[in-house]
């Protein structure tokens, strides 16, 4: 593990529902904290899903490992990269000693 391949800065986030003091919940949501990554584009494609083309990026974040992040939390995930939002779509650990994690998140071109 070199240190200096964690040379990007992202922040994850969980969105989590709280009470709104009228009997309901609103989602909010919940910094789980700052790390240091490598980023890496894995794929940009055009989705023409409900009529609508819109350019998504695949990216994967390799991080050090930490106990807020496993792969039981992943639907609720989301990572800021460079003031953009990108949704989690698998958590894995990169290694057999499970030092590091890596995340594979999909942004869409605008946000």
């Amino acid at each position: 593990m070199i240190s200096r391949q964690y040379n990007r800065k992202i922040q994850i986030y969980q969105t989590t529902f709280t009470y709104d003091g009228f009997g309901g919940t609103i989602p909010a949501d919940v910094l789980i904290g700052s790390f240091w990554s490598e980023v890496k584009q894995n794929s940009a494609f055009r989705d023409n899903q409900v009529g609508a083309s819109d350019i998504k990026n695949n990216y994967s974040f390799k991080i050090r490992s930490t106990p807020k992040i496993t792969p039981d939390n992943i639907d609720s995930l989301f990572i800021m990269y460079r003031s953009k939002k990108y949704v989690v779509n698998d958590i894995r650990y990169y290694d057999e000693l499970f030092r590091e994690t890596n995340i594979v998140a999909n942004g869409i071109e605008g946000n």
